[in-house]
């Protein structure tokens, strides 16, 4: 009885949102064979939009900002980086000074002009917000001349260049703090409506100067994973994310897209003793359980990440080390052998942490026992959560699960274990994961790291004259042979899988060349739609 009251909720769900959807004006008849009809498709890929559009809440930092935005410089589908906005730039011979060029053809939405005071104005409101953007390097910005705008760093930056692929140009006139509402931007797309909980929908932006996208119209219904796999077999979309345990689902018509990624999960645990560190979010700091390297060390060496890949990702994806696993920058040598149980538990004993009740090791009168923190609305971190947790108990370690929601797990994020995620494009994250001048600032550094040898690494790296230079200065910050943020040294976190990012849709859509995907399966995927085509004749 349960089950089948569950079944008609979901089909129920699906149709309300479907029937929305078509009183917007998707009314196009998805079986047609009519070329037009597959001028418009239906996605979902998830519940929520990540970041809605505004620049300080994150949005362009996973590489979606090229929908609705224009950017300095952009990557390519190999990574390489080209220009955007900028036509083309130099950098002076002491990394310190760069110059733009600009583009004259580039109009916002509105049909106003993209400007280099819009530029100007969209790096120095994130500087000055502070809050998800590190951008305080960045000394002064100038305009010499129309059509040319200057940045004046404190010291050179190794991540700038990534950085200038990721922060959206905003029309200066037109920015407020209602701009989430109602974004202007110069990319392909622009919002054409947008009803939070529901539906985006997004239409192609008659100012747009590069080739129109073949897809005049697109909408993201925000249905939950369940939900979207009925609307999917029920026909009433084009395109899903499909959790892992959904991947491998068959539906006529429809075939599997799958990419990998270095989109990693796993558990963030505080460094520091409690009340040890006063936090500038006010925040409550430090744990007395996850503060003790041993602990740290134990979760690290003693889970099994290939265990939780075969049970929760169905296959789908790869055990992971560290924030930037996989990456040009990230140091092998950090990809331990784990599930060593035995050696784990040596390990906990020489430290003091001796078994009490109930199976739970203590140690001073302090039980192994810590909060784990995920979004109930995130089914793959959930189960990656209970996993974990159960894992932890032959090591004497008892994790206690808290199913919650993003506005309160930041309250927590200085104080409890929370289910964390990473992966990005270029280094920065590394940076801010592990320096301590980021602790408290939105979610950078929440377990308030400290490594003074680490940060050293840290900050040559930053500070290097070549990518080959700053690549060997983060692998130093991982393990320089005696210490680093890594799993032989001191991490403050046990990273667990890299998961592939895995999409149900209908065979006929082109997705285009896609790289490897950075963190959020949502607007991976979605970053090049003003690429996607629709092949009649696929396969």
């Amino acid at each position: 009885m349960k089950k089948s009251l569950f079944l008609l909720a979901v089909f129920a769900l699906c149709a309300a949102a479907c029937t929305k959807t078509k009183s917007a004006g998707q009314d196009a008849d998805k079986t047609s064979s009519n070329p037009e009809a597959k001028r418009e498709i239906v996605v979902s890929m998830g519940s929520r939009i990540p970041h809605e559009f505004e620049p300080k809440k994150r949005w362009g930092m996973y590489n979606e900002a090229h929908i609705l935005h224009s950017t300095l410089l952009q990557k390519t589908a190999d990574l390489d980086i080209v220009g955007d906005f900028a036509k083309d730039y130099t950098i002076s011979p002491d990394g310190k000074t760069w110059t733009f060029h600009l583009y004259d053809n580039f109009k916002f939405s509105n049909g106003e002009p993209v400007t280099a005071e819009d530029v100007k104005f969209s790096y120095e409101m994130l500087k000055e917000d502070g809050k998800h953007w590190e951008l305080g390097f960045i000394k002064n910005i100038t305009i010499p001349e129309k059509d040319t705008i200057m940045f004046e760093l404190e010291q050179p930056r190794s991540t700038f260049v990534a950085q200038l692929t990721e922060v959206p140009i905003v029309p200066k006139a037109h920015y407020d703090e209602h701009y989430s509402e109602n974004p202007i931007g110069s990319g392909p797309y622009m919002l054409q409506q947008y009803d939070e909980g529901e539906q985006a929908i997004f239409t192609v932006n008659p100012y747009w100067h590069d080739k129109e996208p073949y897809f005049k119209k697109w909408t993201w219904v925000l249905l939950d994973e369940n939900t979207a796999l009925a609307a999917a077999k029920a026909g009433k979309v084009d395109m899903i994310y499909a959790i892992p345990e959904f991947a491998d689902v068959q539906i006529p018509g429809w075939k599997l897209f799958e990419f990998e990624s270095n989109d990693v999960r796993g558990l963030s645990l505080p460094y520091v003793k409690p009340n040890t560190v006063v936090s500038p979010d006010g925040y409550p700091v430090g744990n007395a359980v996850t503060s003790d390297p041993a602990i740290r060390k134990a979760l690290n060496i003693g889970l099994n990440r290939s265990e939780i890949v075969k049970t929760v990702l169905n296959g789908h994806g790869k055990p992971a080390f560290s924030v930037v696993d996989g990456m040009p920058w990230w140091n092998p040598q950090t990809a331990i052998q784990d599930s060593r149980i035995e050696e784990a538990n040596e390990l906990l004993e020489k430290a003091g942490w001796k078994i009490g009740k109930n199976g739970i090791r203590e140690k001073d009168g302090i039980a192994a026992s810590f909060n784990l923190y995920y979004p109930t609305n995130d089914k793959l971190r959930t189960n990656v959560a209970v996993t974990a947790a159960e894992q932890a108990k032959a090591l004497g370690i008892d994790i206690k699960l808290i199913g919650s929601n993003w506005d309160e797990m930041i309250t927590k994020s200085h104080s409890d274990s929370l289910l964390y995620a990473g992966g990005r494009h270029h280094a920065q994250q590394f940076y801010e994961s592990h320096h301590p001048s980021t602790a408290g600032h939105g979610w950078t550094n929440i377990t308030f790291y400290n490594n003074p040898t680490v940060t050293s690494y840290l900050e040559k790296a930053m500070t290097a004259s070549s990518v080959e230079e700053a690549n060997k200065y983060w692998k130093l910050a991982q393990w320089d042979g005696t210490t680093g943020a890594s799993t032989l040294g001191d991490l403050p976190f046990c990273w667990l899988i890299r998961f592939n990012h895995t999409y149900l849709g209908d065979k006929h859509i082109n997705v285009g060349k896609q790289p490897v995907h950075s963190h959020g399966h949502d607007w991976s995927l979605l970053h090049n739609i003003y690429e996607w085509t629709w092949d009649e004749n696929a396969e």
